[in-house]
């Protein structure tokens, strides 16, 4: 069944968090009073006295010396804006926390071009674990995912240029590209002893954050791809839909959603949970708690929402609310793990520079803070082994006594179709040899028992049309499962 599209206006397509350059220098910058919006939805800070609050004058002396020296004494000349803006990524990374970040001119540019237009790119998130740039999670229906880019994946280079020592947003440059293009990705996977390699050609990334159908017994199936401006609005249009047509239970798929705006998933659980819970709990350094409470009455039926290791932020949020109601459960794998909440500053000078600071930590209705943690489902249901391998090499020959990750990839993908090699250790024995010439000789390919170009194309087409087939996902099969149990 073709499932129903909407497009939405914003998507957060990269989390471009960004090194420290040099850490100290004159900050002429604007201390929040109090904050208010502009015209663009951003937090603007105000300040009322005129005074730079915050600095001592022995702060200011200390930062205006060492300035004072690195202009004067250092022996290359530098740029005064590098300096300034560096000292302020120096001050954001003293945090240790990457999703506080500076944006110069040109990257809040980026930023906001990523956030209010398609670009080309490969369709992931990303950011910085370890000083290796992590993929939160592939955006569904992607080319990142299409070609088996996966939660927690490093990226170590792009098309053969190292990303070691760059800051996220200069990593961030490399990976994006023209639309038609190739990135081929060398990239560190848990479980995987050596590198692998994904060639993901890049593609224009649709702004399509809903999907829907109904599924057979009358349930309704909704994904949520991201959650960006009038995702709400567009999933209670599909779910009107889907209850007028007879929708007697939900699932919601929020599998490889990185998140996105808080109020995006308040207002799209509002309906959906009991008159008067707390969908979720926001809390200050001062441990205040704001309450974000339903006001509406909730739903009679029953909701599963979908889960993986790619589900993230306001993803979570929807799964705790979901898993901590009356008719709500969550089935597939521990989620992500990013409990904390961001908003967007001006730096106080209208030069387009901006600050992404995190303000809060968000804390489950039962007041779970699930940052680096995760949320644990209540039917946890892993996929088949083949839905998260590589894809097999093109350019080299596999064959009797070959060892490596690639060899483990072509046998779980050949034990995924059927043919039995009865060993996935990487090692390329007889057995091995025997399978993948029933797999050649049952498909009209040339049968020599070794991986070529042609072998690795059919395999890969084959495997992709079993992980699109929705008989073998097993964590959606669990969930109607559950529904009709429930």
């Amino acid at each position: 069944m073709v499932l129903k599209r909407r497009t939405v206006t914003i998507i957060i397509i990269l989390s471009m968090i960004v090194g420290a350059v040099l850490s100290i220098a004159i900050v002429n910058w604007s201390i929040s009073i109090f904050a208010e919006q502009d015209q663009t939805g951003q937090e603007v800070l105000k300040e009322e006295t005129g005074n730079i609050s915050g600095f001592t004058e022995m702060d200011l002396k200390k930062m205006s010396t060492v300035f004072e020296i690195i202009e004067n004494a250092y022996y290359k000349e530098m740029d005064r804006t590098e300096i300034i803006d560096g000292a302020i990524r120096g001050m954001l990374t003293s945090l240790d926390d990457p999703y506080s970040v500076y944006f110069d001119a040109e990257q809040s540019k980026m930023f906001r071009e990523a956030v209010s237009s398609s670009i080309s790119g490969i369709g992931a998130e990303v950011t910085m674990e370890d000083n290796k740039v992590t993929v939160v999670s592939p955006i569904k229906d992607s080319p990142a995912e299409e070609a088996g880019i996966r939660a927690k994946d490093q990226i170590i280079s792009v098309n053969g240029e190292s990303l070691e020592g760059l800051t996220l947003n200069d990593a961030v440059l490399k990976i994006r590209g023209p639309k038609g293009t190739q990135a081929k990705l060398e990239i560190l996977r848990p479980g995987f002893n050596e590198p692998i390699e994904i060639i993901v050609v890049r593609n224009k990334i649709d702004l399509e954050t809903i999907q829907s159908e109904m599924l057979e017994n009358n349930v309704g199936y909704i994904v949520i791809k991201q959650f960006a401006e009038q995702t709400a609005e567009r999933f209670h249009e599909d779910l009107e839909q889907l209850e007028s047509d007879g929708m007697t239970s939900l699932i919601i798929d929020v599998r490889n959603n990185p998140g996105g705006f808080l109020n995006e998933a308040i207002d799209l659980l509002d309906p959906l949970v009991e008159k008067g819970t707390v969908i979720v709990y926001e809390e200050d350094r001062e441990g205040n708690k704001k309450e974000n409470i339903s006001k509406k009455k909730g739903k009679p039926y029953s909701i599963v929402v979908l889960t993986n290791n790619g589900s993230a932020s306001a993803s979570e949020i929807l799964a705790g609310a979901i898993m901590e109601s009356d008719n709500g459960f969550t089935v597939g794998e521990t989620t992500f793990g990013k409990g904390t909440v961001q908003k967007t500053f001006s730096s106080g000078v209208d030069d387009g520079s901006e600050l992404k600071v995190t303000v809060a930590k968000w804390l489950t209705s039962s007041g779970a803070f699930i940052h680096e943690v995760g949320i644990e489902p209540d039917y946890k249901v892993e996929q088949p082994a083949f839905f998260t391998v590589a894809p097999l090499p093109k350019d080299k020959v596999l064959a009797l006594e070959s060892v490596g990750e690639s060899v483990k990839t072509l046998q779980i993908m050949l034990e995924g179709l059927g043919f039995k090699p009865e060993r996935s250790d990487g090692f390329f024995d007889v057995k091995t040899e025997a399978a993948l010439k029933n797999f050649q000789s049952e498909n009209g390919l040339s049968v020599t028992g070794k991986l070529d170009e042609s072998s690795a194309n059919e395999i890969e087409k084959q495997i992709i049309e079993k992980f699109r087939d929705p008989k073998n996902d097993l964590q959606l099969q669990k969930a109607i499962e559950v529904l009709s149990g429930s």
